[in-house]
């Protein structure tokens, strides 16, 4: 059993729900949560390394990143109009960069309202470096644990002890949050073939920290994770009955504090749908002269700009960046049958990944006719 330097007691904390702020409603495909949102990645380097990951190819990111200074990234930070209110710091592993704290503290000067992280958690491990963090002006951090224990989670991102660093991050936010009560924390957990039937025992392990939504990724097949596919794509009913158990179970209020993204609505209809969705719009730039930039390039000439928003829009000390677009409608991975047309979620979700159905079929998907509620 784990025991941490705290007080453990099941914490009840407010839920800040993601709604636009226009009309209450939940956003569109495509619209982000609080708005544009720029991430910025910073990192060469991962300590964990995921089973799953989406980068796959660790040396092109090695090279992607190797360029990029600190004074690009101040310039990135400074490149945004007041539209764009919330900024991310992520690739790789963030806290592993010595310029992090640094870079959270211009970002809190240039006024966002919301300076985030995502990270593994493990160097939030150690408390001062956490607490140098939060007083730079970091205010959102997303912490990424795939499972309920040490045994499931280690084995995912195949780094022994990275559950219990991890778990120790949270302790200590969980402390730190006394001090610095805008601070939200988000845990983020890619469920897979793997850690799916584990759902609800996370919940239930969670509760002893301050956290003020999980957010579960249903494992996408980019990276890593369309490599291993056939290993660890769960199928999106089983996914679905682990979720229906959990909303019979939980009050609703904990309920509330749940995210499911990037499964099909039409599996998931026993969920609120708020409480359900695809990763939202953001964008970042990127160097010119990589794989990425030449693949989107080639998009934008066939007359799909929706990724690729502005060639070299940024000039760094060493080299260009292009403005390039994160969208989860994209047509090369994901597809749609007639009858998805007929459903009362259309407009709303994305369609299915191509390799799914090529491996499950289309028996799991039946149009809800129905309207939002």
């Amino acid at each position: 059993m784990i025991r941490f330097a705290i007080d453990l007691k099941p914490h009840t904390i407010p839920f800040v729900e993601a709604r636009n702020e226009k009309n209450g409603e939940m956003p569109m495909p495509g619209e982000s949560l609080v708005g544009n949102r720029l991430h910025i990645c910073v990192a060469e380097d991962c300590n964990n390394n995921c089973i799953f990951c989406m980068e796959e190819d660790r040396d092109a990111r090695r090279d992607r990143m190797a360029g990029q200074t600190d004074d690009d990234v101040r310039r990135m930070i400074a490149s945004v109009d007041s539209s764009v209110k919330e900024i991310m710091f992520t690739s790789g592993e963030p806290t592993l960069h010595p310029s992090l704290p640094k870079y959270i503290q211009w970002s809190s000067e240039a006024g966002f309202e919301t300076v985030g992280l995502i990270t593994n958690g493990r160097r939030l491990s150690y408390r001062p470096y956490a607490r140098l963090l939060l007083e730079n002006g970091l205010n959102h951090i997303l912490i990424s644990i795939h499972g309920p224990d040490a045994r499931t989670h280690d084995a995912l991102t195949r780094t022994k002890g990275a559950f219990i660093q991890a778990m120790a991050g949270l302790a200590n936010l969980t402390v730190l949050k006394r001090e610095f009560p805008a601070l939200k924390i988000h845990t983020s957990y890619v469920v897979t073939a793997r850690n799916y039937s584990k759902v609800i025992e996370f919940v239930e392990v969670m509760r002893h920290f301050s956290i003020d939504q999980h957010v579960f990724n249903v494992m996408m097949p980019d990276g890593r994770g369309q490599t291993l596919f056939d290993q660890l794509m769960p199928r999106y009913s089983d996914v679905a009955a682990q979720f229906a158990k959990m909303a019979d179970m939980l009050p609703p209020r904990d309920l509330e504090r749940i995210f499911v993204l990037d499964i099909p609505y039409c599996t998931t209809t026993m969920l609120p749908d708020r409480v359900r969705g695809y990763v939202e719009r953001y964008f970042h730039y990127e160097p010119e002269g990589t794989v990425r930039i030449a693949e989107l390039t080639e998009q934008a000439n066939r007359g799909d700009r929706e990724l690729l928003i502005e060639e070299r829009a940024l000039t760094g000390e060493e080299r260009e960046y292009s403005k390039v677009a994160k969208t989860a409608r994209d047509d090369s991975i994901r597809i749609k049958r007639p009858e998805c047309y007929t459903c009362g979620y259309e407009q709303q979700c994305h369609g299915v990944f191509r390799s799914y159905i090529d491996k499950f079929g289309w028996d799991e998907f039946q149009p809800v006719q129905k309207e939002l509620k």
